[in-house]
């Protein structure tokens, strides 16, 4: 393998990140103003304390899985996408992460899939590196969806489309051209699946029973989220850094506080629950 694929490989995913938050940003000013959580009550925004420039920041990751073979049909479950069958597989997904923090280190591949999460209008992108029994070697960019990993084989399906306009992203130069899906061959050799970061959504803040809402956080103040490995695989809010799931939450349940409860009322983080 190329040394120079995997730079690539990050440098498009981060440029398809940064145009993905700065939609997000945009439809955060655009929002309409958010319902009233009671009849004759309506979100109270108050001014938090701002995260400082210099405050902790989460790891940026690229994820890697590798598998001995594999297959692609056509999906039945959504039309323009196929299914790939990724078989005989380590059991971990490999994080690693670029300059300063330069970490190294190895998931069980179910925790991973369940922290990362593959929403349907915010999926994972990915590349995906196969090699056919005559020793040539194609790479598709896609998105990832709905994946099922069955432990006992160390067997991987997902559903992937072809990841759309990836070549306008900017004028990197790939040693090996990217092919559409299609053409891969509906069986080939071994196989490895380059995934990118957690993606990027806001932050809801909700009712204590979760049934009206309050406001929300853009995911421009936390800038993203990142993939914590330990105590357990999640992804959380970047900045200030908080890697477990529980001091997470308890910090951004307090800024939804001082931003939008009254005195009377109890809010939590609901993005965490």
């Amino acid at each position: 393998m190329n040394p120079n694929m995997i730079d690539t490989i990050t440098r498009l995913f981060a440029d398809r990140k940064l145009s993905r938050r700065q939609t997000l940003a945009a439809g955060a000013l655009a929002a309409p103003a958010l319902p009233s959580v009671a009849q004759d009550a309506t979100p109270i925004v108050l001014e938090a304390t701002p995260v400082a420039p210099d405050a902790d920041h989460g790891p940026e990751m690229l994820f890697v899985q590798s598998f001995q073979s594999g297959s692609i049909v056509p999906s039945e479950r959504a039309e323009g996408r196929y299914t790939v069958t990724l078989d005989h597989g380590l059991g971990e997904t490999i994080y690693f992460s670029d300059r300063p923090d330069r970490l190294v280190g190895s998931t069980p591949t179910a925790a991973f899939l369940d922290g990362l999460g593959f929403p349907e209008e915010n999926p994972p992108n990915a590349a995906i590196l196969t090699r056919n029994p005559n020793g040539d070697s194609n790479m598709a960019v896609v998105e990832l969806f709905d994946p099922v990993y069955d432990a006992e084989t160390a067997t991987l399906t997902y559903d992937i489309s072809v990841l759309e306009h990836w070549e306008d992203s900017t004028d990197l130069a790939f040693t090996q051209t990217p092919v559409d899906v299609g053409t891969i061959g509906e069986t080939f050799g071994s196989a490895h699946l380059f995934i990118d970061d957690c993606a990027d959504e806001d932050i809801t803040c909700v009712t204590s029973n979760s049934d009206g809402l309050l406001g929300i956080i853009p995911n421009a103040d936390f800038d993203g989220w990142c993939y914590s490995w330990w105590p357990a695989a999640r992804c959380l809010p970047c900045q200030p850094w908080n890697r477990s799931f529980t001091s997470a939450s308890e910090y951004w349940t307090g800024i939804c506080r001082a931003r939008f409860c009254p005195e009377t009322w109890t809010c939590w983080a609901g993005t965490f629950r």
